[in-house]
């Protein structure tokens, strides 16, 4: 072994002690009334090879979606570490009930629920009503009209956006998987690289962009016949049945107009219990045991 390697072997057996001593000491000070010297905490904090200024690698890279993925640490000649044996048994467990969660999904029939869409074919009805009425009603009718045309377009411009963006985001998970690059360690890649095999950070952010998109349109003035509750209601509807006609029922209405959704529902069964936020956070639902 050459001297640059034996100090180096030195170096990090120093700094591995000397950190469980320095944790074990934080840790234990409660009970043993022990404290680090100022002066090692200093030192400790502004080491630039792991202090707080020192950035790790991962967060070298500007991409979320490698961030974690590209630099693992390897192990080399060292044995296996328990922690990962341990996640190596869990990722196959967690695939094998993913598996059987989607084969017990797909044979499910999809079934569109008419409750869903009664909003909007409700309205729709008012409004040809009021059309075909006499003339104080037929002006009525048109804002109605007027207001539903634009809540149908801002719901069809947010539908194709989203679905751009996760094709985006699905092309360059395989361009990823091609380099070698993207990939879980371990994890069996069911359907190929897509949204799902994103960074938790990019398909939160997705999410969210796509969701305030929704909730932000449409403008107000071109809607003003409608409440913002009925404008909400009718927007999540549609946007319901129009994702049933292009695609058969996916995510889309879900991600961006949940509480909507489950409020048309809720109403129509007329079995719910309004209940304020403070209280909700705090709610415990009893538990039934057998016997």
């Amino acid at each position: 072994m050459d001297v640059s390697a034996a100090s180096k072997k030195r170096s990090f057996s120093y700094l591995t002690r000397m950190a469980t001593s320095s944790f074990c000491t934080v840790l234990d000070g409660a009970k043993t009334g022990k404290t680090l010297l100022q002066t090692r905490y200093s030192e400790d904090r502004n080491n630039k090879d792991y202090g707080t200024q020192a950035t790790p690698p991962w967060k070298l890279d500007r991409d979320l979606s490698r961030r974690t993925q590209q630099h693992i640490l390897l192990r080399q000649s060292l044995p296996p570490f328990v922690m990962d044996v341990l996640r190596e048994a869990t990722e196959h467990v967690k695939d094998e009930c993913l598996r059987q969660i989607e084969e017990r999904f797909q044979a499910l029939p999809k079934v569109k629920d008419q409750d869903l869409i009664a909003s909007w074919k409700n309205a729709e009805e008012r409004t040809g009503e009021m059309l075909s009425g006499p003339q104080n009603k037929r002006i009525i009718g048109e804002a109605h009209k007027s207001a539903m045309d634009a809540i149908k377009a801002h719901v069809v411009d947010v539908y194709d956006w989203n679905y751009k963006l996760q094709k985006s985001t699905t092309n360059a998970g395989a361009r990823a998987s091609t380099s070698g690059v993207g990939l879980d360690v371990g994890v069996a890649n069911h359907g190929g690289p897509g949204f799902t095999r994103q960074s938790i950070e990019v398909r939160q952010d997705r999410l969210r962009r796509v969701s305030r998109k929704f909730v932000e349109g449409p403008p107000a003035a071109e809607t003003f016949v409608f409440s913002q509750e009925e404008v909400a209601r009718l927007r999540a509807s549609y946007a319901y049945m129009y994702d049933w006609e292009k695609r058969g029922g996916t995510r889309f209405p879900w991600n961006v107009a949940f509480d909507e959704l489950g409020e048309i529902k809720l109403r129509v069964q007329r079995d719910f219990k309004p209940i304020s936020r403070d209280f909700y956070e705090k709610m415990h639902i009893r538990r039934f045991r057998d016997g």
